[in-house]
């Protein structure tokens, strides 16, 4: 049961990706589950690249009548994966209009441009036998910023779902899916196919772009906690 969580699922519908951060073995892809139960109740399908008893063929998702995928996709490990921001950028400008929902539970961070809405644990009281995770999420664009937390009470409800074992498929099986449901979206639209779509190739062009702007966000970051401290 999640308690305290109204306004996070409100947020995640309104920013529609969301990275799940934490440690390995911290219940990361638990949670990315948890989260994707509240849509597949209202009639979403699922994507993974985990094994799961929950998700859907890749083959069978497809656009309804209303142009709608209606779908969650949970990209286990996904800061593998999306590396550049304009990977992100294409993923994201599409998600409202096809509705979708991407969770990205990962040790390793996504470009920045996909930890708008970031979640992680503060709390976790299983050791002491107490079924119970507190969780804290954020988001942060520009100057803007809004955070709140909830309760996960009993996460055992979530085990035997996906496999822990199984490595399942990779990331880039996910990427070709949502590059070709993109096409198919533009093409019902009169938009073109490929030709009006970024790649999700990643160049060497945009590890750069990206690592001078996360070195930019890190000496930003330094240079607030200095002036906190003259404040001092």
């Amino acid at each position: 049961m999640l308690i305290n969580a109204d306004v996070f699922l409100a947020t995640v519908v309104s920013y529609r990706l969301v990275w799940i951060s934490g440690r390995f073995g911290g219940g990361k892809t638990s949670l990315a589950y948890r989260i994707a139960q509240e849509f597949l109740e209202r009639d979403y399908r699922l994507v993974t690249n985990n094994k799961s008893v929950w998700s859907d063929p890749l083959e069978s998702v497809r656009l309804d009548e209303n142009n709608h995928l209606k779908t969650v996709v949970i990209l286990d490990e996904g800061g593998l994966w999306f590396k550049s921001s304009k990977q992100i950028e294409m993923v994201a400008s599409y998600a409202a209009k096809m509705d979708c929902i991407y969770l990205l539970p990962s040790f390793w961070p996504p470009t920045r441009a996909a930890q708008v809405l970031v979640v992680q644990p503060i709390f976790n009281f299983k050791r002491a036998g107490i079924p119970v995770v507190f969780y804290r999420w954020r988001v942060k664009i520009g100057s803007f910023e809004d955070k709140g937390f909830f309760i996960w009470w009993r996460p055992e409800e979530i085990y035997g779902i996906y496999s822990r074992q199984d490595p399942g498929d990779t990331g880039a099986e996910i990427v070709d899916f949502l590059i070709r449901r993109t096409e198919e979206f533009r093409e019902r639209y009169g938009r073109g196919g490929s030709d009006g779509v970024q790649t999700l190739e990643v160049t060497p062009e945009d590890v750069l772009s990206d690592a001078v702007n996360e070195f930019a966000s890190a000496i930003d970051g330094i240079a607030t906690v200095s002036v906190r401290k003259r404040r001092r």
